[in-house]
């Protein structure tokens, strides 16, 4: 079993790919050129950038993690509202268009402003079992 790590940025207005571990999926990345990290370190793809830069392959996620939140089981990119949900069934929300980062809390009275705060939104993915990348446009 091989483990890839990836990041995740997102771009918010539903440019992001929806993560969830133990899902099996084609993924698309960007092979890092736009900033100083290794060059074989990847990057989730999202539409802010060139689709020709596109790079796909197939994997199961593992493990999705962020300084601050710790785990997390899953990230829906559906629609402007982007749900981070926690192992434990805890979930958060990030609207994407009219407060994109301002975080919020599922309560029992629906969503609440959250007392934590994100200087950034990056996600650490692990990846196990990736296909070789492949254009996207092959």
């Amino acid at each position: 079993m091989s483990i890839t790590r990836a990041e995740w940025r997102p771009g918010w207005y539903e440019l992001d790919q929806s993560l969830e571990v133990g899902v099996t999926a084609e993924l698309a990345f960007f092979l890092r050129p736009q900033n100083s990290a290794p060059e074989d370190s990847l990057l989730f793809y999202n539409t802010l950038w060139s689709p020709k830069d596109a790079m796909i392959a197939t994997g199961t996620v593992s493990r999705i993690t962020h300084p601050k939140l710790g785990e997390i089981q899953k990230v829906d990119c559906r629609g402007l509202d982007y749900i981070f949900v926690l192992p434990d069934g805890h979930e958060f929300v990030v609207n994407a268009e009219e407060e994109p980062g301002r975080l919020y809390e599922k309560t029992t009275d629906g969503w609440s402003p959250s007392a934590a705060q994100m200087d950034s939104w990056t996600l650490e993915v692990e990846l196990t079992d990736l296909s070789a990348l492949r254009l996207a446009s092959e």
